[in-house]
């Protein structure tokens, strides 16, 4: 017991050590041929749970900037100086081999990446509208921030997101896009290990750079058959046997800090995996039969960011085997436990579309299933045929389905026009800007479509419900009593 409890205790002041790291990075240099007055600067920590973080950079005269910023461990962060209309010609091969040339125009963005460690002092030169011909970076970790643009620049051209975002889903069946996404894979690791070669790049980057790779890879050949079907719009179902690559998935085990990019590629991994098991359990006991120890833990961290449940939060309590993250979870969190199950939902006032207001209490007896959405979000408005046909087939039963506009106080009668036009069902409500600012702050609603099902008296069941299109939600509502 004592050796466990010096063992936490060291585990702390690590946490503390590196929190109280943080150093004063330095970027500054000259962008030539600038119009404007100011740039974006965004920079996002590959620390677990860091958040993007943005600033607009002044530019002088003459196109000198310098801007400082507080990190804490290794950064990845880019300028964005705005976009240069441009017209793209590239060829791409069709399925049966044919190659066709094609034309388009489309807006360049004008940005250069940089790979920071704190303490850094980074200086770049570039010319607007020629940044590839006129890069320069000087200073500690010039060469891995080099790296970043030059793979950028490499294999994420318009054409080549064209095709594997558009193209290769509509044009190859399954075993030639296959092939498509391993000579990617393949020549993007050639082009990282040929490049760590001639430059040394740090250790770090190295290995997040190989994982990134990796985990593309897996990530297109899991999308390309929704995709396919929903850009050709047909039932195309892939054999069994094209789900053969997730018996061979690895995982990221260091203690490396691993980037957003890794943690979503193992979250739509795992979900994928999970759909195609057959499980009985939920994806998180699936993900503890993939996952093991830290690496675990520290996907849990992740997945509370969407999924708020007390289930994966109270895996940080004082029983956590690493006591650092644990902390780390509670000061991202602790101020959104109200949103946990069994706690009631705020007491808030709707409107109905001739301005009759009540609450909750309204429906109570009843479940609550609330959509959150507006009339300028097009995914929200790709979801209501979905809760149509819900509120159809779930008419009688013991739940509600409540529609809760997001739309401004000065949208409001569009919002009326929109429910009155579109023949819209179930209940439909709008809350002023002070009702709207306390439920979107209790639910900690960043973006919508946002689903939400309430209990028969109104308290928490599950702030992060699976959307009307997401087949898993009937399976939801018909367990309720």
């Amino acid at each position: 017991m004592k050796r466990i409890l010096i063992l936490c205790i060291t585990l702390l002041f690590a946490y503390a050590a590196n929190a109280a790291a943080a150093k004063k990075t330095v970027i500054s240099g000259k962008i030539l041929n600038f119009k404007g007055s100011t740039i974006s600067l965004n920079y996002q920590e590959y620390a677990l749970l860091s958040i993007l973080q943005k600033e607009e950079v002044d530019v002088d005269e003459h196109g000198a900037f310098r801007v400082e910023i507080s990190i804490s461990g290794p950064t990845r962060a880019f300028l964005v100086f705005g976009s240069t209309p441009v017209e793209e010609k590239f060829t791409l091969t069709l399925g049966n081999g044919v190659d066709t040339a094609m034309t388009t125009n489309t807006n360049r963005s004008e940005m250069v990446y940089l790979y920071l460690q704190p303490g850094d002092k980074q200086v770049v030169q570039a010319t607007v509208g020629d940044v590839q011909q006129t890069l320069q970076i000087s200073g500690r970790h010039h060469a891995d921030s080099e790296y970043l643009n030059q793979e950028d620049w490499q294999f994420n051209r318009y054409a080549d997101k064209h095709l594997k975002n558009y193209f290769g889903y509509v044009q190859y069946d399954p075993t030639q896009y296959g092939a498509y996404v391993a000579k990617r894979e393949e020549a993007r690791n050639n082009f990282l290990q040929s490049y760590h070669k001639k430059s040394k790049l740090s250790k770090h980057l190295k290995h997040v750079s190989e994982w990134t790779i990796y985990g593309d890879a897996i990530m297109a050949q899991l999308l390309y058959p929704s995709m396919r079907g929903s850009y050709r719009k047909d039932e195309f179902q892939p054999d069994p046997s094209y789900y053969d690559f997730l018996k061979h998935v690895r995982v990221n085990d260091s203690r490396m800090d691993k980037g957003i990019a890794y943690f979503y590629f193992l979250d739509y991994y795992l979900k994928e995996a999970f759909k195609l098991s057959a499980d009985p359990g939920d994806r998180f006991d699936f993900a503890a039969k993939k996952l093991s120890d830290r690496s675990l833990y520290e996907y849990y961290a992740f997945a509370l960011r969407t999924n708020f449940k007390k289930k994966l939060y109270e895996k940080f309590d004082s029983s956590c085997p690493y006591p650092d993250l644990a902390k780390v979870v509670k000061d991202k969190y602790q101020h959104l436990e109200g949103m946990l199950e069994g706690n009631p939902a705020p007491a808030i006032s709707m409107q109905d579309t001739v301005g009759a207001k009540y609450t909750f209490e309204k429906w109570k007896g009843k479940y609550i299933y609330i959509d959150f959405w507006a009339t300028w979000c097009g995914p929200c408005i790709q979801e209501i045929p979905f809760l149509k046909e819900l509120e159809h087939d779930y008419a009688g039963k013991n739940i509600v389905f409540v529609s809760m506009s997001m739309d401004r106080v000065a949208d409001r009668q569009k919002w009326v026009d929109f429910v009155r036009d579109q023949k819209l069902t179930g209940e439909q409500v709008w809350l002023d800007a002070q009702d709207n600012k306390e439920i979107s702050k209790a639910f900690n609603i960043l973006q919508i479509p946002r689903f939400v099902l309430l209990d028969k008296e109104g308290k928490i069941v599950d702030v992060n419900a699976p959307r009307p299109s997401d087949e898993q939600l009937r399976s939801v509502l018909d367990k309720l009593e």
